[in-house]
């Protein structure tokens, strides 16, 4: 038996250890430190606590923090992400910024499900900033004064670098982006288009005599191909007078076609020719036979 002494006698005798018979907190009956009152087992065992979270550091993943943070974002979400998973996504930003990209590949969806690229400053999706800003643009946009301002700052910008965006736009169509571009959008929207179409060809349709035969078209189109053949340039049949005028429609009759370049069938869209051509402009008279 361990003699019994209190920690105030221990004390003014210059003792390190004291000893009272009673349990401490954790029920432990042992000699205790005149210091702070720990038992010896409560010591031991905060020591062993302390030892193993040592080796559990010392052995821990460099990007554990980052890899537990990029888990913990997906705790709401239905799709968790993997350790392995994750470690490669980490990774991929980590190798991203060392070598000075500003997106990186992290070959696993965001929170919202976007499969694309993410920044390698804040982490956030490309898709999921690009649509917070264009959603801040549009509600922005609904403002007349905004919307004005932001349609002369486009318009001062097309005017002050016309080469530039020609250049760019030359080589997006070479390369097909336009065309894909132009792909992707008519598939999310066919159904606007098929109504868009089946309009014009009713309006077509009604704007066409009953006297006039659909073989007095053909050789329309017959000389349109024969011209872009020949210059290398599209054409298009137009109609002078166009069908969907502001003030006035024209007919679909041989008379009022004439055959001109895609590209100024695109700026005439549904001009009158007095605006388009000028007061004295005549339609051109065509040989297609």
């Amino acid at each position: 038996m361990m003699e019994i002494i209190t920690r105030q006698e221990a004390i003014e005798q210059g003792v390190k250890k004291f000893f009272t018979g009673e349990p401490c907190c954790n029920g432990h009956v042992c000699e205790r430190y005149c210091s702070n009152g720990l038992c010896f087992e409560c010591r031991r065992v905060v020591g062993a606590k302390y030892s193993e979270k040592k080796r559990q550091e010392e052995n821990r993943h460099p990007l554990q923090h980052r890899i537990l943070s990029f888990i913990n974002a997906y705790k709401k979400c239905d799709h968790q992400p993997t350790w392995d998973q994750a470690l490669r996504a980490v990774e991929n930003r980590f190798s991203a910024d060392r070598a000075g990209f500003s997106v990186y590949d992290p070959e696993y969806p965001c929170t919202h499900g976007h499969i694309s690229n993410r920044r390698v400053k804040e982490g956030m999706c490309v898709k999921c900033q690009n649509d917070a800003g264009l959603a801040r643009i549009r509600e922005k946009r609904k403002n007349p004064e905004y919307k004005k301002a932001d349609n002369d700052r486009a318009l001062r910008y097309y005017h002050n670098n016309k080469k530039v965006i020609a250049e760019k736009r030359k080589k997006d169509w070479r390369s097909g982006k336009i065309k894909d571009r132009q792909y992707e959008y008519y598939k999310k929207n066919k159904s606007k288009y098929c109504a868009l179409t089946i309009h014009y060809q009713m309006k077509k349709k009604m704007h066409t005599l009953s006297c006039v035969s659909s073989k007095e078209f053909i050789s329309f189109y017959k000389k349109r191909d024969a011209l872009t053949d020949k210059t290398g340039i599209p054409h298009e049949v137009d109609h002078y007078y166009p069908l969907q005028g502001e003030n006035i429609c024209g007919l679909h009759v041989p008379w009022n076609l004439q055959i001109i370049p895609a590209s100024e069938n695109r700026r005439k869209h549904n001009s009158m020719p007095e605006d388009f051509y000028g007061a004295n402009h005549t339609p051109p008279t065509l040989e297609t036979n």
